[in-house]
């Protein structure tokens, strides 16, 4: 082995020796810079560039553009970024939940007040009065509906006849109770005042009214002339022209909010409001409608003939208010409402599970606003008379917070950008989109 490479040789074990023993002697801080540090003096933190989809963990210029890249900052927003976005801010409020439900119906006539003309005898027709011609003939009591030839009836005046020319009282009394069932006393008292039996009788109507045919051609079909008609059949049917009943359905979500006996205003398109037709809730239906999702209310109208017709659509709305329970109040009595805190629906972002909201948490004296991300717990949705959407508090927010109700996405999609807690990433999106490192 020849000198120079020998020398050449320990020069190198020397200097590798003496390397490892300033490693070790000197301290790990002069050799390596702290990774929230860089070499402008900043912290790491992310970075947006202004024109490109590119976020990175140092300041510079974007390697897309060349434009500067930002610091991007969640929550914080200057007085002027608040300017740009449009970011408007309102205090939670606590008060009653009362909601104003809307629907809308068409009028009916009200069935408590109807009645069915029956033939309670058998036969065939042989005549047809006014009353079964069409819809919405009036009818006073005792006007004729239909001439029936009834073999049954001409025997049973038979029977009479002979009753009453034997002198048996008691026959006499049951044969014309039989009569009376039949609503036929008139043909009975013909018997008893000499007059020979008839094959025809008369149906006559037992109450006044206004003849309403639910299918005008089957009905027409059934009292053709010549048509059979059996025992206990319902010839028409018989309305009180005046009494009005309005059917609405109203969503399920919104029909918990009604009680039976709540006042209910009204109005249509072309008559406006109504003030002057008095309307309850008489009966909200228990059932659901499961295609369409509602639950069916009638809403008893008072002389409401006087403004509607049958079938007109008319607007109803009903004021409710929410008990501590979050069931149905009575409205007139304020001793049965809850209070909540009220926020309303603008300020509110949700994914259809989770709900968040961005309360106010630090205002500087600059103007700069400071943001914290709130989880809230919600319950119903009310909407004044006004259309005002709000939610009621369950958790989460409470009165005197003040919280975003413009500019929420703007807020949300900062801190999105910036890593840190937002609707999609309640435990900040560095873990889950990293960003790009320039």
């Amino acid at each position: 082995m020849s000198p120079v490479f020998l020398k050449g040789w320990m020069s190198a074990v020397a200097g590798l020796l003496l390397g490892c023993i300033v490693i070790l002697v000197i301290p790990a801080s002069s050799f390596f810079v702290a990774h929230a540090a860089t070499e402008h003096g900043h912290e790491d933190g992310r970075y947006a560039c202004p024109m490109m989809d590119f976020i990175g963990r140092k300041p510079g210029i974007c390697p897309v553009c060349g434009m500067q890249l930002e610091r991007v900052t969640a929550g914080d927003l200057s007085r002027e970024q608040q300017r740009r976005m449009g970011a408007r801010t309102t205090r939670i409020e606590a008060g009653p939940a009362t909601v104003v439900v809307r629907a809308y119906g068409a009028a009916e006539y009200d069935d408590r007040f109807s009645q069915v003309v029956i033939a309670r005898i058998s036969g065939r027709i042989v005549k047809r009065h006014d009353a079964t011609f069409g819809c919405c003939q009036e009818v006073a009591k005792g006007d004729p509906i239909i001439d029936l030839y009834s073999p049954e009836a001409f025997q049973a005046q038979g029977e009479l006849a002979a009753a009453i020319a034997s002198a048996n009282a008691d026959l006499v009394k049951a044969i014309e109770e039989r009569f009376a069932r039949w609503n036929l006393a008139h043909v009975a008292a013909a018997i008893r005042a000499g007059k020979p039996p008839v094959d025809t009788v008369t149906i006559f109507s037992p109450t006044a009214g206004q003849a309403y045919l639910d299918d005008q051609d089957m009905v027409n079909k059934t009292l053709m002339v010549g048509g059979e008609v059996a025992a206990d059949m319902p010839l028409i049917k018989l309305v009180d022209p005046h009494k009005l009943v309005l059917v609405i359905h109203v969503p399920e979500t919104r029909s918990a909010f009604l009680r039976a006996g709540q006042k209910v205003r009204l109005s249509s398109d072309d008559l406006g409001d109504l003030p002057d037709i008095e309307a309850t809730i008489g009966r909200v239906a228990n059932e659901l409608n499961p295609e369409a999702r509602t639950r069916e209310v009638r809403v008893h109208l008072a002389d409401g003939r006087k403004r509607l017709l049958p079938g007109s659509l008319v607007s109803a709305r009903m004021q409710a208010v929410l008990a501590p329970d979050l069931t149905p109040a009575d409205p007139t009595d304020r001793a049965t409402w809850g209070a909540f805190p009220l926020v309303p629906k603008s300020a509110i972002l949700s994914t259809g599970v989770r709900h968040v909201a961005w309360r106010v948490k630090e205002r500087q004296a600059d103007g700069t606003v400071q943001f914290e991300p709130v989880q809230v717990a919600l319950g119903p949705r009310l909407e004044d008379e006004a259309g005002n959407d709000r939610y009621v508090v369950r958790a989460g927010l409470k009165a005197g917070d003040e919280v975003a109700t413009q500019g929420l996405f703007l807020i949300d999609s900062q801190s999105q950008l910036a890593g840190t807690a937002s609707l999609l990433f309640p435990d900040g999106a560095v873990n889950s989109a990293p960003p790009h490192h320039p």
